[in-house]
């Protein structure tokens, strides 16, 4: 039943990827990126704006059009993007101009390849009984002490919304999620959807460093 539903995720992606991708491009997500990068230069011991972050490799966990992996290539840092979507795949690699990976995140097999995990508004289709594997195969693809990014929408509970599954979280349920996994949490936010109007929206958001068994 669950992968029933996750199908049905992913095909509404597959059947809407240019209208989604183009009403999500020019979101500015900058105040949560600028704060997921400058932990990153804190574990890697560079200066936000110099030093050579071309050695800082980040994967784009759900990267829908591909707006915060191209933010990402044209500051410098490496970047490996994936979405589960083959569609939203197709649309993301015109923007990124380099290959975008079709894959789901419980088939993840990345062993400690990156600083850091970017995973902006994809994991809240993740239902709650996978997301342990999920973010096990997160915790595995991390470098040590690697960064973590990821935000849900803010409430409680599983809902489906035009074909699409979302599982909420609010503060508590987020913290205990990312210390339950091993996860040091660094900060959890709540932030309003900067979409045009979607203000009345509210995203919570987690930074997170990978911490030992």
């Amino acid at each position: 039943m669950r992968k029933n539903i996750m199908n049905q995720t992913i095909s509404y992606y597959d059947k809407n990827a240019e209208e989604f991708c183009r009403a999500t491009k020019d979101a500015d997500m900058s105040f949560c990126r600028d704060k997921f990068l400058h932990l990153l230069a804190q574990e890697n011991h560079i200066g936000i704006k110099q030093g050579n972050k071309s050695n800082i490799h980040i994967l784009d966990a759900g990267c829908g059009s591909g707006r915060d992996a191209k933010a990402f290539l044209d500051a410098g840092y490496q970047v490996t993007a994936l979405d589960a979507s083959k569609r939203i795949c197709e649309e993301a690699s015109k923007v990124l101009k380099q290959e975008v990976l079709c894959i789901e995140f419980g088939k993840l097999q990345f062993w400690q390849e990156f600083d850091g995990i970017w995973a902006c508004a994809s994991l809240l289709h993740v239902s709650y009984t996978e997301m342990d594997e999920v973010l096990n195969r997160f915790w595995d693809a991390l470098k040590d002490e690697g960064i973590l990014y990821a935000s849900f929408k803010h409430g409680k509970g599983m809902r489906i919304d035009k074909d699409r599954v979302f599982y909420d979280y609010e503060e508590n349920a987020l913290k205990n999620l990312m210390i339950n996994h091993c996860f040091l949490v660094e900060d959890i936010f709540v932030t309003q959807d900067v979409r045009k109007n979607r203000k009345n929206e509210q995203w919570i958001n987690v930074l997170a460093k990978k911490g030992t068994f």
